[in-house]
């Protein structure tokens, strides 16, 4: 089932529980990012649950994830070159996206942008790398 004209409830679930329950207004933003890109691009991780949040989050926290609320995404980016990966980056800033972590180094097919929409149980805005 669509989300949105270019995102799947399949593509945002959850690769632990299948939970793919995505924030409103945060898949506008991500529908937004996509048709101001340009191009297609793959989302590697999307909703988890705190199960798999625990598992797979590379910060270890008290509290669960942004992913949980199903306020953020991961995007691979290692097969784009880097024009369009800088311009990805500033196009989600410019559209409002309050949290983005950068993983641009090592091997291509690893490098992913994550984007959140954040608010106020989470430190705001944040820029982070992997």
């Amino acid at each position: 089932m669509l989300i949105t004209p270019n995102f799947s409830s399949d593509e945002m679930a959850c690769n632990c529980c299948g939970k793919s329950d995505m924030d409103g207004e945060f898949m506008k933003m991500l529908q937004q990012l996509r048709e101001d890109a340009g191009f297609a691009f793959r989302i590697s991780s999307a909703r988890r649950c705190e199960a798999h949040d625990s598992n797979v989050s590379s910060y270890k926290k008290s509290k669960a994830g942004i992913h949980t609320y199903g306020k953020a995404v991961d995007i691979l980016v290692g097969h784009v070159n880097t024009t369009k990966t800088l311009k990805l980056i500033k196009q989600a800033q410019d559209i409002g996206f309050t949290g983005m972590g950068l993983a641009l180094r090592g091997a291509r097919p690893k490098r992913f942008i994550h984007l959140d929409n954040r608010g106020v149980d989470f430190s705001l805005p944040a820029v982070w790398t992997y």
